[in-house]
């Protein structure tokens, strides 16, 4: 008796070598960030103290907080400079439908998973990225701007003091700390829940690992992209 070999299914590149990269050398820099700079805010705290004893002390904390912060804003520089070269050289679309950037389809796309999400509509043909994806996306991108901003402010306030008034240091202390809180919330809370802790993709998505993805996966979640790639 002969049984029919099971055919292995049929996958897609899903993201580059260049942008798993850039993903994992974010993830490296902005936990690194995060542990290093709520460290040295509430270093009285015991947890504070017992990391920066870890480290060797408070002054490499520092150190590594700034470390982390060039490798993170590295990755932000690098993929500015893909957009151009994207844009100016392969000449891509960055306001496509799929690409990362919001457009009002997206709009369109929210409201109608909200009335999916009530049983009054069917769920939205999903491009590339979803509207919470590019979301969180822009959240990043801005957010790290805004850190990398306040956080020159804070490395280097000598200088900074002989062009502004001294305020804007304190400024840049408060933005920098709330901007942090709201970043951290929104990638180790909002991001891995959505991304990694749904039923269909738990313990961890892959994809942005691996670069592939199924037939199978693409129908269920980006059948719209599927749609532009079989055309």
């Amino acid at each position: 008796m002969t049984t029919q070999e099971k055919q292995p299914p049929e996958t897609f590149i899903r993201f580059s070598p260049l942008q798993r990269l850039l993903h994992l050398a974010v993830m490296i820099g902005f936990t690194g960030l995060a542990v290093t700079g709520f460290s040295l805010k509430f270093s009285a705290q015991w947890w504070a103290h017992g990391f920066a004893w870890l480290v060797g002390g408070a002054g490499h904390l520092a150190y590594l907080h700034r470390f982390f912060a060039v490798i993170t804003y590295g990755c932000v520089l690098v993929h500015i400079i893909w957009l151009f070269y994207f844009k100016l050289v392969l000449k891509g679309s960055i306001t496509g439908p799929q690409s990362l950037f919001p457009r009002v389809q997206d709009i369109k796309d929210m409201f109608q998973h909200m009335g999916y999400f009530f049983g009054k509509r069917s769920i939205p043909r999903f491009n590339r990225f979803t509207y919470w994806e590019k979301f969180d996306y822009l959240a990043l991108f801005l957010g790290m701007n805004t850190m990398g901003f306040t956080g020159l402010f804070l490395w280097f306030p000598e200088f900074f003091s002989t062009l502004l008034p001294g305020y804007f240091i304190n400024l840049a202390q408060v933005l920098h700390l709330y901007e942090a809180i709201l970043a951290v919330a929104l990638k180790f809370v909002v991001h891995i829940v959505t991304t990694h802790l749904r039923p269909e993709t738990f313990p961890v998505e892959k994809t942005i690992f691996n670069g592939k993805t199924t037939r199978e996966k693409m129908m269920h979640e980006h059948p719209g992209e599927l749609d532009s790639i079989e055309v």
